[in-house]
Formats: C-alpha cells, sequence, structure tokens
C-alpha cells in the first residue's frame, strides 16, 4: 500500500489542505474535523483503495484504514501544517447529540493508548504475582505496580490536556488545572477554604468529570479574557488570569458538583449490573456493531471510566463488547470459510483475525456491512455472548480493548476469584464465536463472483 498517494488523495477529496482543521487517528480511523463538511466527497473517499468506510458526525469525518492507519496518519500530518487538537471554525448549526459524542470522542480518544499500556502492565502484573509468585516487596513489583497506578490516578492530567486542546484552549492549562486538583495539598483534603469561602472535601484522583466540568469552565473564560486583555501583557496576563478564576470556581463549585455526577454514574451502574445486568450486558453486546458503526461507541467512555474509578472494574460495557469484539471477527471468518471470491478471502481471514483479538472495524466495514447477513450474525453472536457475561457478572479491570488478547485483563487485580472470572470471560468468547459463526454461515451471505 502506498501510504503517501493515499493521504494525498484523501485530502483532496476533503477540500484540501485549508478545509482540514485537526488531525488525529485511533486504533483503525483516520480522524479529520473540517472547516466545511460539504467541501468532501464521501463516495470519492470511500473508492480509495485502503478505505474501508467513513463515518460522518458534522465538522468531523472518520475514514476507517485499518491497523495501517498510523502509516497514514504519518504521511496526511507531512502534507499541511495541521492542528492535532484545536478550535474549528463554526459555521451552521450543529446536532447536540452529535456535538457531545465528538467532544467526548475528541477527549477520551487521545488518553486511551495510557489506559491501554497502563491496563496491560497490570495484566502482566497479575500474572506475575498468581502464576509466578512474584513477591510485592520486590523492586520489580513497586515498579510494575507504580506504572500501573500512574496511568489511573493521574487520569484528570491526561483528560485536562485532552479535553482543552479538543475546545481550543491551551491543553497545557487544562492539564495544570488537573494538576492542582490532584495535588496532595488539594486532593482529599478536609478544611480548606478560600476567602473564606470552604471547599469541599474531594479526591480528583482517578476522576474524569471533575475536571471535564473545570475545562469547560476554563473554554469560557479564556475567551472573555482572550478578548478583553491587552495584547501587550496577554502572554502573561492570560494564563494569570484565567487560572486565579478557574482554580477557585471548580475547587468550590464545579469540582465537588463532579464527584456528585460520578457518584451517581457509579450508582447508575450498580443498579443496572444488579438488577438488569444479564439484560444491559446483552444489548451491549449485541447493539456495539451499530454503535462502532456509527462512532457512538465512544459515548460509553465515561461510563468505563467512572467504573474503574469506583470499583476498579468494569461489569457493564467491557464485558458486553468482549462478546460482540469475538463475535465480529468469528462472523468475518465464517465468510472467509464459506466465500469462494479469494479477495474476499483475504480480507475476511485478517479482519475476522484482527477482529477477535480485539480490533473490529476492518471486519465491520470491509466484511460484514458489505455483506449485510454477517453483520446481523455478529449481532446474534455478541447478543448471546452478553447475556452469559451480563448473568455471571464477568468483570474487566483494565480499560483495554476487549478480545482474546485481553484475556489478562479478567483477573482481578487482587487475586480473588482468579480462576472464576477468567475462565467467565474465555466462557464467554467461545459461546460468542460459535454463535456468531454458525448464525452467518446458516444465514449466508450474497458472495461476489471470483
Amino acid at each position: 500500500m502506498n501510504y503517501k498517494n493515499m493521504a494525498t488523495n484523501i485530502l483532496k477529496e476533503c477540500g484540501g489542505i485549508d478545509n482540514v482543521a485537526v488531525v488525529n487517528h485511533c486504533a483503525t480511523r483516520l480522524r479529520l474535523t473540517l472547516n466545511d463538511e460539504t467541501k468532501i466527497s464521501e463516495e470519492n473517499i470511500k473508492s480509495i483503495s485502503g478505505v474501508m468506510g467513513i463515518v460522518s458526525r458534522g465538522k468531523e469525518i472518520q475514514i476507517v484504514i485499518g491497523t495501517d492507519v498510523g502509516n497514514v496518519y504519518n504521511e496526511f500530518v507531512k502534507l499541511g501544517n495541521f492542528k492535532k487538537g484545536g478550535k474549528v471554525n463554526e459555521d451552521g448549526k450543529k446536532n447536540i447529540l452529535g456535538t457531545i459524542v465528538d467532544f467526548i470522542s475528541g477527549t477520551f480518544v487521545p488518553v486511551l493508548p495510557i489506559l491501554v499500556a497502563a491496563g496491560l502492565v497490570s495484566a502482566v502484573l497479575n500474572i506475575c504475582v498468581t502464576f509466578f509468585g512474584l513477591a510485592t516487596d520486590t523492586g520489580t513489583y513497586v515498579v510494575l505496580n507504580t506504572i500501573n497506578n500512574a496511568g489511573f490516578f493521574f487520569l484528570p492530567v491526561y483528560v485536562g490536556y485532552s479535553a482543552a486542546r479538543k475546545l481550543g484552549v491551551n491543553p497545557m492549562m487544562g492539564a495544570f488545572l488537573a494538576a492542582i486538583l490532584v495535588h496532595t495539598n488539594i486532593d482529599g483534603v478536609a478544611g480548606l477554604d478560600f476567602l473564606g469561602i470552604p471547599i469541599t472535601q474531594a479526591t480528583y484522583n482517578t476522576s474524569v468529570i471533575p475536571i471535564i466540568l473545570g475545562v469547560l469552565f476554563m473554554s469560557l473564560v479564556d475567551r472573555i479574557v482572550d478578548k478583553y486583555t491587552p495584547k501587550e501583557i496577554k502572554f502573561f496576563a492570560k494564563p494569570l488570569i484565567t487560572i486565579l478564576i478557574v482554580t477557585p470556581v471548580t475547587l468550590i463549585a464545579l469540582g465537588p458538583l463532579g464527584v456528585i455526577i460520578g457518584n451517581y454514574v457509579a450508582e447508575g451502574l450498580t443498579f443496572i449490573n444488579t438488577k438488569l445486568g444479564w439484560l444491559s450486558v446483552g444489548l451491549i453486546g449485541a447493539l456495539t456493531p451499530i454503535l462502532v458503526m456509527t462512532g457512538m461507541n465512544q459515548a460509553l467512555f465515561p461510563l468505563v471510566f467512572a467504573a474503574m474509578a469506583e470499583y476498579g472494574y468494569d461489569a457493564f460495557v467491557m464485558p458486553g463488547m468482549l462478546a460482540s469484539n469475538v463475535a465480529i471477527g468469528a462472523a468475518a471468518l465464517a465468510v472467509y470459510f464459506k466465500s469462494k471470491n479469494q479477495d474476499v478471502k483475504g480480507l475476511a481471514l485478517s479482519s475476522g483475525l484482527t477482529g477477535v483479538l480485539g480490533i473490529t472495524e476492518p471486519s465491520i466495514f470491509g466484511v460484514l456491512l458489505r455483506f449485510k447477513k454477517p453483520f446481523i450474525g455478529a449481532m446474534i453472536g455478541g447478543g448471546i455472548g452478553g447475556l452469559f457475561a451480563g448473568i455471571m457478572q464477568v468483570k474487566q479491570y483494565a480499560v483495554v480493548s476487549p478480545g482474546i488478547a485481553a484475556l489478562p485483563t479478567f483477573i482481578p487485580t487482587d487475586g480473588s476469584g482468579v480462576m472464576t472470572n477468567f475462565y467467565l470471560a474465555a466462557v464467554t468468547i467461545a459461546i460468542s464465536v460459535v454463535c456468531a459463526f454458525i448464525a452467518t454461515w446458516i444465514l449466508g451471505f450474497e458472495d461476489e463472483s471470483k
């Protein structure tokens, strides 16, 4: 694949350099924020060799490329002086839901590599302690445990940086505000006040909602201060005034409010898992292909982070996605075994294998949507596997894309019930794969001519 030509063609069909404001990418998608979405040609983009599909949400388009997306991204950013985050020209009306999802996606997706790395280190550490007898008082354990803890303890700093960048504020200011919240003089300290106004005791490490509220307020203050500060002193006056206004408001009002909201979200998840766990996880398993197809799956990340911060595991979203991801891969593999077209077989095999490992976009856009009925087969398998995971209350202990490769993240971090939860996750995978494969095989599909 010629990544340079691919990037050049994508840029051309997106309206050229002047129309692309922000460039990012996730595991499989090139994410472009445009100044004018009317200048793009979606059909021409889809026809570019290597492009599997496109998801459009207002000014943001997500071009599905697969695991080669990093190479395309590297070539794309060479073509112009693009931002990797920031403010976009906002002309015209935007759908409120689309705006919210766009903000959530733009904020949390850049943070995921940190959480994935920390989660995988946690999984490795659990294996070393459980199966190889690594003592908890050794230097090796301390270093690995610190890597894991730092990924989640300083989560507000990463989210603050990313949210500020998404809102067009200096991202270092967002990180600065978050660092203030998690500082030992503030985090969890009782009896504080500011100018006589009491500051509610709150714990901010591992949280996300308080810093998001703070950065949203910061974006408003930033615009006002920028407008009225003389340019001669703006370099030092703007950040000074902004942080002096935003910090006390966040500590006194927005931060505690965010903690309360986070607690309610966690309690809501507990209620769902306790009363409707089997059904809710089953629905996640069945509907994830649709969520991924539309990009709405990103909107579930705050729920995962809230559960992780409160309990140290997620028993709602990630187990459902485990069932769905492997079912998607299995449906693609069923296409591989059933198709007579060598090109289709090659794509179905590669995308199917990456699907069962946890990366599903190549399967969804390259195979399932192309033949339609396998998409239904994947939903059936994911739904059945999700029902099992919900009934058995399967839990994932790290934010890693669920799949066979992520099985170690289903080992409890405290070592309790290690075999039970791990084996239940493995059974969830087996049920989802078998059901999706059989459903796809029975439903069949219209094979393409050789």
